[in-house]
């Protein structure tokens, strides 16, 4: 949809906000602050439209083992996993890399969503790795009573599914927290569906107090109109692109039998004829920019709106920590900065996963984090033109393909820098890009030092990635293997949830 601007029309940078509390502007101040610490400065000066992310630790002092003195003490935050950037690999960058056989075959080595809120979840997964191969290195375990700066501590494993005795979970201190300067791709976009108010700034809540109010249920009114539904990142190029105008509707994503289904479980509405087509999925024009559905082949890859709904199910930690965690991590709250609507948020990072935990696994649960908004703004630095007729919702120019990922153990004070349309780390040589080599986020580097960890640990399933080679069906298989339950709720949630059954898969999961 388009809208007309009169002659000279300028914008803030960022629209004036009022925010909720104390707790999410220090969130958005840290986050901030490490981006401004380990980004370089020609680029933040060149580059002010970009969007930033961030998951964040806050260590409490209001615990039992704290003196009253302590107590009082404002709570520190350290940011674990900071992710910048709004590209993502293309299509036929992948076909072609697999059709001639680069990178030896072997799946894994680019980053292919590029997104700030992907990025940080990334370097959030080696931060938490590298503790964890910190604590099984050395003479003795983490002290837990002693203060430092990791965020785990080691337990007595309990379960009897694992395959090793040892064991950790966050200490009783930590809480974990997301931050995006933006509000997250997809759903959380689609300002419909739901009555959105302004934020109340509450001055009750101290620096380290966030709100508390649980979600209310949110009525399904409106499925057929596209409410919960599935959106993925448009991709331009050719074989993405292939059916674009067409209106063929293809499913994406094979669901199991049936009679396999427990629909008792995650599927509480009745079921349609499956030759009936909802209105929302005969046209793609009441995306968000940037968006279409996944049967309409213009993407492969989810909005982040999605992928935060599936980590807030299963966890931030992903499948190959598993093993050796007690329970999933789960983020506490989520502070965002442009574009907020609580109401909009809570249906797309969350509340419409609804249905999903309801098993007797209880390890695996919907979760509900406190949403935020802050009043730090990013860029704060004069208006933007607005001129002319601009797109609503493209008024914001995402135009630098490069990417940037850090993580606190990092050994660093420089972010690694990513091209976007690639998945590589890159550097600048004569003022030219240089592609150099894969990133210590990528699936394939996440890989071998999880594997690392697991063999220290005694997981015999452990394989070594000597020969450089591995499939996405062999590293699915290898998850399987090595993290039964977590790849069976994983299971549950794209194969069985009425909503989240319709995820655009590379291989069909109900295959493996």
């Amino acid at each position: 949809m388009e809208q007309v601007h009169a002659k000279n029309a300028v914008r803030h940078a960022e629209k004036r906000r009022i925010g909720t509390c104390q707790f999410a502007n220090r969130i958005a101040n840290v986050s901030l602050d490490a981006y401004n610490s380990v980004v370089p400065k020609s680029h933040r000066d060149a580059m002010k439209q970009t969007c930033v992310a961030a998951i964040v630790a806050h260590y409490s002092n209001k615990h039992n083992n704290q003196s009253e003195q302590q107590k009082n003490v404002v709570g520190k935050m350290r940011v674990l996993g900071l992710g910048v950037g709004t590209k993502f690999v293309s299509h036929d960058v992948i076909t072609d890399e697999q059709n001639n056989n680069e990178n030896n075959n072997c799946y894994g080595k680019r980053v292919r969503d590029c997104h700030a809120e992907v990025l940080a979840r990334r370097a959030f997964r080696r931060q938490v790795a590298l503790e964890i191969l910190t604590d099984l290195k050395r003479e003795s375990s983490f002290d837990n009573n002693a203060e430092n700066d990791s965020i785990l501590e080691r337990v007595e494993c309990k379960d009897d599914d694992m395959q090793t005795n040892i064991c950790y979970r966050l200490k009783p201190n930590v809480t974990l927290h997301f931050y995006a300067s933006s509000t997250p791709c997809g759903n959380a976009t689609l300002k419909k569906f739901a009555k959105m108010d302004k934020e109340v700034f509450d001055a009750s809540l101290g620096p380290d107090e966030w709100p508390q109010t649980t979600h209310k249920p949110i009525a399904a009114h409106s499925l057929r109109l596209g409410q919960f539904a599935l959106l993925v990142k448009k991709d331009g190029s050719a074989s993405a692109s292939q059916n674009e105008g067409s209106g063929e509707k293809v499913s994406t994503q094979q669901q199991l039998p049936e009679e396999k289904c427990n629909h008792e479980e995650v599927d509480q509405q009745p079921k349609r004829k499956k030759t009936k087509t909802w209105p929302y999925r005969e046209d793609d024009s009441w995306c968000p920019p940037s968006c279409s559905l996944p049967n309409y082949k213009k993407g492969t890859i989810h909005s982040c709106s999605d992928k935060l709904c599936r980590w807030n199910c299963v966890g931030l930690q992903g499948s190959f920590l598993m093993p050796l965690l007690e329970a999933p991590m789960y983020m506490a709250t989520m502070t965002i900065g442009r574009k907020f609507s609580r109401a909009i948020c809570q249906r797309a990072v969350c509340c419409r996963a609804e249905g999903f935990g309801n098993s007797s696994n209880e390890k695996y649960k919907l979760n509900h984090p406190a949403l935020m908004e802050t009043n730090v703004y990013m860029d704060e630095s004069g208006t933007h033109q607005m001129e002319g007729i601009k797109m609503i919702g493209e008024d914001a120019s995402f135009d630098s393909t490069l990417c940037w990922v850090w993580w606190s153990g990092k050994g660093s004070t420089d972010a690694d820098c990513i091209d976007g349309k690639t998945g590589l780390v890159t550097a600048r040589c004569d003022g030219d890009t240089v592609q150099k080599t894969y990133s210590d986020v990528s699936t394939y580097a996440l890989l071998k030092i999880n594997l690392e960890i697991l063999r220290l640990c005694g997981v015999s399933a452990a394989v070594s990635l000597k020969d450089e080679k591995l499939s996405l069906s062999a590293l699915r298989l290898l998850k399987r293997r090595l993290s039964a339950s977590y790849e069976a709720a994983k299971d549950t949630f794209l194969l069985r949830h009425r909503v989240f059954r319709d995820w655009c898969c590379r291989e069909s999961r109900a295959t493996i």
